[in-house]
């Protein structure tokens, strides 16, 4: 067998960070980008943002029906990291994700990211503050109206009192680790669901079954596509069993009842 190159060998740990195929690791690797941090502290900032609003995502995504704890829930399949992250979403999470980002108002409290906009490409959306941003590769248009339609139900649902201004503009603690974080998100594919959290001067990780606390640490800890922030670890044991029946009464809409159980078992009649 031929022995890799450097290059594909850079590009093979790179991809084991971010979840990249050969096609987007490769050139950038080429282009000696290894993996590249955030170089702004308000890019910092929104990734870090994005990270908290991705992990509380997947908690809505396991609600979703078949309702599951023992199936992964990640909001995230793929993070190509630049000066402009692309973040490759995981089935039906751009509703859940953008509901936590874009700025609202719910209970007197502004919540989501204060100021933040959206872009629309033909194959892509990029949500942006003005001076940071993040692409999310293929969301065309059509994608983008699935997802609000989502985001417009969940307001009505949750009582949010408007969307126009609000949102919350205050700085995440350590936003340079949860940026760092968000960059090699994909170390954690195969955990059940990924927490993750500011905590004093560094960030708490938290994740059932999946990848061991050493091997996590081990690949944080290389010298190349690791880093050296403060992150607290830790591991528990992934779910046995699933959840209880009154969790699979969540009021779902018809169209994403529908949408999400074609050749599924239903929640039952008293799903809405």
């Amino acid at each position: 067998m031929a022995r890799l190159s450097i290059t594909d060998q850079l590009a093979d740990l790179r991809r084991a960070y971010t979840g990249e195929n050969l096609s987007q690791a490769v050139p950038a690797v080429r282009g000696g980008e290894l993996l590249p941090d955030a170089t702004t502290e308000a890019q910092r900032q929104l990734e870090a943002k994005v990270l908290l609003a991705g992990c509380t995502a997947a908690s809505m995504l396991q609600l979703m029906p078949p309702a599951s704890i023992i199936r992964p829930s990640h909001a995230f399949r793929t993070v190509e990291p630049g000066e402009t992250p692309k973040l490759h979403l995981s089935e039906r999470a751009l509703g859940p994700l953008l509901f936590e980002l874009l700025p609202r108002t719910e209970a007197g409290y502004g919540m989501g990211v204060a100021r933040l906009t959206h872009r629309q490409y033909r194959r892509s959306a990029e949500l942006t503050t003005g001076d940071a941003g993040v692409v999310l590769a293929g969301v065309d248009e059509s994608a983008w109206d699935l997802g609000m339609r989502y985001v417009r139900w969940m307001h009505e649902f949750r009582g949010v009192e408007y969307t126009d201004g609000g949102g919350n503009d205050e700085e995440t603690p350590e936003a340079a680790t949860g940026s760092t974080l968000l960059r090699r998100v994909h170390l954690w594919h195969d955990a059940s669901w990924l927490r993750a959290l500011p905590m004093g001067t560094g960030w708490f990780v938290e994740w059932p079954g999946g990848p061991a606390e050493d091997e996590i640490r081990a690949r944080l800890a290389h010298p190349e596509f690791g880093t050296a922030r403060e992150i607290t670890l830790r591991r528990t044991e992934a779910p046995a069993q699933d959840v209880e029946e009154n969790m699979r009464t969540y009021p779902w809409p018809e169209e994403f009842v529908s949408a999400v159980t074609a050749g599924e078992p239903d929640q039952g009649a008293a799903r809405r």
